[in-house]
């Protein structure tokens, strides 16, 4: 993630940091909460697109959420010629709160290779919730950049716990 998660200005606000000095700082911390959230959780913040193979026609999870768009669906035919899967013959459908892609096809692949779907994931606007646990965990390394000494261990707010595991896309049958 090389986009701020939460703006500048905001951070610093919510985190009453008034010397801009160290804007650098948080900006740093603020991009390293936000791949942290987004490696425990399997969300993504920032809205970009991802290209994932899939067996050939099977339903299929996309291992990126939210997804908010499949672009493209591209694979190589039996004579070898690249395709791009017609959109009729594949569809979004909600399962639960999991998005799963399905297809309506026939096609044939050639044999050893994949099917590659190219897509978008993230929040357009991450929610509130999220935004608050890249805070907490900014505020916690900012105030406490020691916090390998004994002396001044300090664990992230409880809040961030409960907010990662609500957010959490990460089941047993993935």
């Amino acid at each position: 993630m090389s986009q701020l998660p939460i703006p500048i200005d905001i951070l610093r606000t919510r985190l009453r940091v008034e010397v801009e000095s160290d804007d650098t700082d948080l900006a740093a911390l603020c991009i390293a909460a936000g791949d942290l959230i987004e490696k425990e959780t399997g969300t993504i913040l920032r809205s970009r697109n991802f290209q994932e193979y899939v067996v050939p026609w099977k339903r299929t999870m996309l291992r990126k959420s939210p997804v908010s768009a499949v672009i493209s669906v591209s694979y190589t035919d039996a004579q070898n010629n690249p395709q791009t899967l017609p959109v009729d013959e594949w569809f979004l459908r909600q399962e639960d709160e999991l998005i799963v892609l399905d297809f309506d096809t026939s096609a044939v692949v050639k044999d050893n290779t994949q099917p590659v779907v190219t897509y978008t994931a993230g929040y357009t606007l991450i929610p509130q919730a999220l935004q608050q646990c890249i805070v907490a965990l900014v505020g916690a390394w900012y105030n406490n950049p020691e916090a390998s000494s004994v002396a001044s261990l300090a664990e992230v707010p409880l809040s961030y716990k409960h907010i990662i595991a609500a957010y959490s896309h990460r089941s047993p049958i993935r």
